[in-house]
């Protein structure tokens, strides 16, 4: 081999080393940004999953107001107490959680149609806590759907994440004759 030669195939062989060493840096950070997202699903659900816990125990303490009529307290007790048996049988993010987003639609619509003060606090923190979760769960989602993320699968065997669905209260359409999130929540339970 000659001398220009050799300095060809060095040349070539350091463009090579260089452009494999950036798309491994690339590859490497594209990795700890899908798994920075995952992790910021998994505690979204769980701030999710405390915020709707604590308005479910907030609606059976409020049971006991004495402005409810017994109809209402009843229907009121019974709503929260499936949400509560749900959300112990889905305490994981990635269980199936259909019986969960009925059991807490049910509770929303219940709470909207009762005017009991002390429940909005709670019930805007589920709201806000839904929405940073599902926030959550379309960044990751659109960051394992990216070629490179699919073609050295990046995502490993980590099941997708979903997005949770419920109905939310809305005390406005309850008092002009609509009812709280209707279309929400009949796609909750078509989609079960």
């Amino acid at each position: 081999m000659t001398g220009w030669e050799l300095s060809t195939v060095a040349t070539v062989a350091c463009w090579a080393l260089v452009i494999s060493l950036v798309a491994g840096w690339r590859l490497s950070r594209l990795a700890a940004r899908l798994h920075r997202a995952q992790h910021r699903v998994e505690r979204a659900w769980a701030a999710l999953d405390a915020a709707l816990v604590r308005r479910a125990e907030r609606a059976v303490e409020l049971v006991a107001d004495p402005r409810l009529d017994p109809a209402t307290a009843l229907l009121m007790l019974d709503a929260a107490q499936q949400t509560l048996e749900a959300a112990q049988q889905t305490s994981e993010p990635t269980q199936d959680r259909c019986r969960r987003e009925q059991a807490e639609s049910r509770l929303s619509q219940v709470l909207a149609m009762v005017a009991v003060p002390g429940i909005e606090v709670e019930q805007h923190r589920a709201v806000l806590a839904r929405q940073l979760h599902n926030d959550a769960v379309v960044t990751a989602r659109a960051l394992r759907h990216r070629r490179g993320v699919q073609l050295f699968r990046l995502g490993g065997q980590a099941e997708e994440p979903t997005a949770f669905e419920m109905a939310e209260s809305d005390r406005r359409a309850v008092r002009t004759g609509g009812t709280p999130d209707a279309v929400a929540a009949e796609l909750v339970w078509r989609q079960c």
